[in-house]
């Protein structure tokens, strides 16, 4: 049995989120001594720290109950910040609050922190009851900004070194347990800036339309705009184009702007191909700028600039384990979908090849990245059971 036994999955949720590991912000190294110091070692867990770079660790959190198989299951520990939604939170955002309907509020209560707590007492009561095998818990970093720091980087070093991953996202969009997500969608971010005439106000029928009004009609093109899919997956899933995620344009009253940058993300699907893509998006921007005004299109650097989507195949080893786990706690199996974000199975399958569940867990997508974020207590508990019985059943010792 374990050293020091850990607290409710409530508490430990309350715990993680009073951490604050937004992304970008504080990042993940105080969390991650948390979990390492506080939690796992004192549980009698193994604990190894992948810290690719200063101050962003990463956590492989076991238990080895002997000779089997290597089942993973895999939680980010960064948060997206507060940001400007602050004064919206009726609650603390790093206190867990729990109201009269038994919903918990607090940052990263849905994405992803009940997740990881639900993990690590799983794993708690794997190592009393559990059949022989190992079961890793894979603790990322970096995972709200494009991964470089957390999966990606452990993926070009060879880990982790497990048959089968499943990813604790949240498997809800409007209600809990809605889908297990088979597919994880990637992300194609870009800035296209506008140059056009800059002058005196008053004289702006001479100067012609000015960069933001230009931007202007690239947005609207974009809004329409449908990206092309060479050859769909297996798993029905649709990309989207968001236009006008950010913009930075003009000088002040009096002066007609000459330059505006707008921020565009595509959130893509498998059968997705890069240069198709870029090019499909050069015509239509092109296109709507019109012939007198400059156009430059830059793509964010790393993994923001092109994360392609994944998809696991549905007869999979682990999606067959995580099926009857669900049948077992849930009393049904769950339809097969598509994560509407990007997960760290981008890396985890697309680069390492190992076979992987882009979200499987507790809460709701509707709540997450925005103020109020909350999840219910039950799911927590129903977390718990439903990775307690996927560890037995990916192992090969369910009853």
């Amino acid at each position: 049995m374990s050293a020091t036994s850990l607290p409710g999955v409530l508490e430990l949720t309350r715990q993680l989120v009073a951490i604050d590991s937004q992304n970008p912000g504080r990042g993940e190294k105080e969390i991650a001594d948390f979990v390492e110091h506080e939690v796992a070692r004192p549980a009698g867990f193994s604990v190894t720290r992948v810290e690719v770079e200063p101050g962003r660790p990463n956590l492989f959190v076991g238990v080895d109950n002997g000779a089997g198989p290597h089942l993973a299951l895999s939680g980010h520990l960064d948060t997206k910040p507060v940001g400007d939604a602050r004064s919206q939170w009726n609650t603390d955002p790093f206190e867990l609050t729990v109201d009269e309907e038994d919903l918990a509020f607090g940052l990263g209560s849905t994405d992803m922190k009940g997740a990881v707590a639900a993990m690590l007492v799983a794993l708690e009561r794997h190592t009393v009851e559990g059949p022989p095998g190992r079961v890793s818990l894979v603790l990322t970093a970096d995972e709200e900004q494009g991964s470089d720091a957390g999966a990606k980087a452990l993926a070009g070093r060879g880990l982790p070194e497990v048959d089968a991953i499943v990813i604790g996202e949240p498997s809800g969009i409007d209600e809990p347990w809605e889908m297990m997500a088979l597919v994880s969608r990637g992300i194609c971010c870009f800035d296209i800036t506008i140059g056009t005439v800059q002058g005196h106000s008053g004289l702006s029928p001479r100067l012609g339309r000015n960069a933001v009004l230009v931007a202007a009609d690239v947005l609207h093109a974009l809004e329409t705009f449908v990206p092309p899919i060479g050859t769909p997956g297996s798993v029905a899933a649709e990309p989207t184009v968001n236009a006008g995620m950010t913009i930075r344009g003009g000088v002040a009253f009096g002066t007609w702007p000459g330059e505006c940058t707008i921020g565009c993300e595509i959130r893509l699907v498998p059968g997705m191909d890069r240069a198709a893509v870029q090019a499909a998006v050069e015509q239509t921007v092109l296109a709507a700028a019109g012939p007198t005004a400059s156009v430059e299109i830059a793509y964010l650097d790393e993994s923001m600039g092109w994360m392609p989507a994944v998809e696991l195949d549905p007869t999979s080893a682990v999606v067959t384990a995580a099926q009857s786990a669900c049948r077992e706690v849930l009393g049904r199996e769950l339809p097969i979908g598509a994560f509407p974000g990007g997960t760290d199975a981008t890396y985890f399958m697309g680069e390492a090849g190992i076979p992987t569940i882009s979200s499987l867990g507790p809460g709701w997508l509707t709540v997450a990245h925005g103020p109020n974020e909350n999840v219910a207590v039950a799911d927590l508990d129903t977390a718990v059971d439903l990775y307690q019985h996927l560890m037995a059943e990916f192992l090969g010792g369910a009853s």
